[in-house]
C-alpha cells in the first residue's frame, strides 16, 4: 500500500477478505473498523440514542462485515438487560419498545454510514442531495415517528436546544422549512464546486472542508430528526475520503458538552452572517474546525505510524 489515504482500496479488499475469513482483515482495516464502531457509538451517545458499547460493537461488526442482523430481541435474551441499562444511563424509559428502538438506532446508523462509505469512498460519487436523502432514509427507517419522513426534508418548523437531558435550555427556532430545499441545493453545489477547485489547485484542506459543510448542514437542520447523526456522517465521510481517517468524539470526559457548546456558539455566528456575508467568507464553522483538528490528532498519528511500518 503506497498511499495511506487510498482508503477505498483498503476497505474494498478488506470487505472481500471478511466475506471469506473474518480473521484475514488487514491491520489498517481492523483499526478503521474499530474507529467506525466508536463513531457510531459516540454519535448516538451525543443524541442520547443507541445502546451500550458492547451491543454497538456486536451489531456494527456484523453490518460492516456484510452479515444479517435482526432488529428484534426477546426479553429473555441475555443482551436485553444490557439494552435496558444503556437506556436508563441516558435518561430513557427502560421498556421493550425503547429497547427495540435503541437497537434499531444502532443498526440504522451503521447501515447509513456504510451506505455513504460505499457511495462516496468506494464509488467516488460526489456528496449529493440524493445521497444525503437516501442515507437519512436508512438512518430513520422503521422508527415509526409520526412527524419524521425518512429521506424527506421536513415540512414543518422545528426548534432545538443544545443541552444535557433534563436541563432547561432556551430553544432556538431553526431555519424555516420552506427554505430547506434551497439551502440544501446550494450547500451541495458549494461543496462540490469547492472540492473541484481545490483539487485543481492542489490545495484541498480536508479539515476546513469537513467542518464547514458539517456545520452548514446542522444549521440548515433539513430533517425532522437525525440531523446531528447525519451531520457527523457527512463530516466523517469527507474526512475519510480526503484525509484518510475519521474523527470520533462524544464519549470521553466532557467532549459532548464541549461539542454542543461549540455548535451553540456557531449557530449564533451563523445567524448573524447568513445572507450578510459571502458563503466562503463565513466563519461560524471555525471554532468547530479547531476542535476537529484536536480530535483528529490521535487518528492521524495511528495512520502515519501504520503507513511508516508498511513502507519501511
Amino acid at each position: 500500500m503506497n498511499n495511506p489515504a487510498s482508503v477505498e482500496t483498503i476497505i474494498a479488499e478488506a470487505r472481500k477478505e471478511s466475506q471469506r475469513e473474518p480473521s484475514a482483515f488487514t491491520e489498517f482495516w481492523s483499526e478503521l473498523e474499530k474507529t467506525l464502531i466508536s463513531l457510531v457509538y459516540d454519535s448516538n451517545l451525543i443524541e442520547s440514542a443507541g445502546s451500550s458499547l458492547r451491543v454497538t460493537i456486536k451489531l456494527c461488526q456484523d453490518i460492516f462485515r456484510g452479515r444479517q442482523v435482526s432488529e428484534v430481541i426477546d426479553e429473555r435474551d441475555p443482551e436485553y438487560g444490557e439494552h435496558l441499562r444503556a437506556l436508563i444511563a441516558t435518561h430513557r424509559k427502560g421498556d421493550l419498545p425503547n429497547v427495540l428502538r435503541s437497537r434499531k438506532e444502532v443498526i440504522n446508523h451503521a447501515k447509513a454510514l456504510n451506505y455513504m462509505i460505499d457511495k462516496v469512498i468506494l464509488e467516488h460519487q460526489p456528496l449529493s442531495e440524493e445521497l444525503i436523502l437516501e442515507a437519512h432514509r436508512i438512518l430513520c427507517e422503521n422508527m415509526n415517528d409520526d412527524d419524521v419522513e425518512p429521506g424527506q426534508y421536513r415540512k414543518h418548523e422545528v426548534a432545538v436546544s443544545y443541552g444535557k437531558p433534563g436541563e432547561k435550555k432556551k430553544r432556538s427556532i431553526c431555519m424555516r422549512a420552506s427554505m430547506v430545499p434551497k439551502y440544501m441545493k446550494e450547500m451541495a453545489n458549494h461543496l462540490n464546486d469547492e472540492i473541484a477547485q481545490a483539487e485543481g489547485a492542489g490545495e484541498l484542506d480536508p479539515y476546513t472542508l469537513a467542518a464547514r459543510y458539517k456545520h452548514q448542514f446542522i444549521m440548515i437542520h433539513p430533517f425532522a430528526d437525525g440531523n446531528g447523526r447525519m451531520s457527523r456522517i457527512i463530516l466523517n465521510v469527507l474526512l475519510l475520503r480526503y484525509a484518510g481517517h475519521v474523527a470520533v468524539f462524544g464519549s470521553e470526559g466532557d467532549e459532548k458538552d464541549q461539542y454542543l457548546a461549540i455548535v451553540r456558539r456557531g449557530a449564533k455566528i451563523f445567524n448573524e452572517e447568513d445572507m450578510e456575508v459571502d458563503f466562503h467568507e463565513q466563519t461560524s464553522h471555525n471554532e468547530f474546525a479547531r476542535f476537529l483538528l484536536t480530535k483528529s490528532k490521535a487518528s492521524l498519528e495511528k495512520m502515519w505510524n501504520w503507513a511508516s511500518q508498511e513502507q519501511g
